[in-house]
């Protein structure tokens, strides 16, 4: 790599390093959410409650010295809520507009699926355009703008799932895994010692956020990808598009993947090269993402899915099936 890209690996390995100091376990997670943030993307974080999705985007948020806000979403919750609204001042005859948490640099959308559409829609905006619209005004949000969701997958009353269109928004939909023994008890004697608070711990990491805008930049432009790359992912992708056809009386998918997929596989492919010290893609980094790239993307049809297949066990299907140039 050269000296740009080299510091670019350097300062993504000590973030890494920063956020595991809090973070005991799932490396993977915090890799996947570095991934997400240098490809100018969103994440969905999703398992049960108390292991600890907030804290690790907390902490990443502070490592990274970014302003951060959180908005727990309830059924109750307004679009004005999130957004903001117009308020009337007497004194000078005008309206004024009000910001609310969504005028962040990390926004955390707590229980994400727990708000009603109205909501969901207006956060939809957000993450697609870096914009806001309030009254008849429009808004640019800080740059940079990242939202990491988190949802509860085994709750569902009072819910309301993510439509389509918002989860393509996400170029990650992140799987949490329990701890193994070892690292659970680690967990409880850091937390029981007070060796672990999130406000005394202090990072190697020195950055401003026109560093990081610079790094995604860089790392967009100058990692290489080779033809025979966007050859592979568009194999992938029409493989998804290709199960929409009746097979054998079954319709494996209702819709397969869309032209955005292909493009976060790409994206992130990039962050993940650099991350491995390389200045090129390799099909190990597409096929090491597909999982949380297009699972959240592509959807069953009520015949595969009384035949008990999953979107994991189809996506497994597809990387087996096209040839890895």
């Amino acid at each position: 790599m050269n000296p740009a890209l080299t510091h670019i690996h350097e300062t993504l390995q000590s973030i890494k390093s920063d956020i595991q100091r809090d973070i005991i376990w799932q490396d993977s997670m915090i890799e996947k959410l570095i991934i997400t943030f240098f490809a100018g993307g969103h994440a969905l974080l999703e398992w049960v409650p108390g292991l600890g999705k907030t804290r690790a985007i907390r902490t990443f948020a502070r490592v990274l010295a970014l302003d951060t806000g959180r908005v727990s979403f309830t059924p109750d919750l307004l679009p004005s809520d999130l957004t903001g609204n117009e308020i009337y001042r007497q004194q000078k005859w005008e309206f004024t507009i009000r910001k609310w948490p969504i005028f962040t640099n990390i926004l955390l959308a707590d229980e994400i699926n727990r708000t009603p559409p109205k909501v969901q829609s207006a956060l939809l905006e957000a993450m697609e355009e870096k914009k806001v619209t309030i009254g008849d005004k429009t808004l640019d949000l800080p740059s940079p703008f990242i939202v990491f969701a988190t949802q509860n997958p085994l709750e569902h009353e009072g819910t309301y799932p993510l439509p389509e269109a918002q989860l393509d928004r996400f170029l990650m939909r992140i799987i949490l895994t329990y701890p193994s023994v070892i690292d659970e008890k680690q967990i409880w004697l850091a937390e029981c010692s007070k060796q672990n608070s999130i406000s005394e711990k202090k990072t190697d990491t020195n950055l401003k956020w026109e560093d990081l805008l610079e790094m995604i930049d860089y790392i967009a432009k100058s990692v290489r990808v080779d033809e025979n790359i966007y050859t592979y992912v568009s194999d992938i992708v029409s493989s998804t598009r290709e199960l929409t056809q009746p097979n054998n009386s079954i319709w494996i998918l209702s819709y397969g993947a869309s032209t955005r997929a292909g493009l976060a596989l790409i994206r992130a492919g990039r962050v993940r090269a650099v991350m491995a010290g390389r200045d090129y893609m390799l099909p190990g980094d597409i096929k090491s993402l597909a999982h949380d790239i297009l699972d959240h993307r592509i959807w069953l049809s009520y015949e595969s899915m009384s035949n008990w297949l999953t979107a994991y066990s189809i996506t497994d299907k597809i990387l087996e099936s096209v040839r890895i140039p």
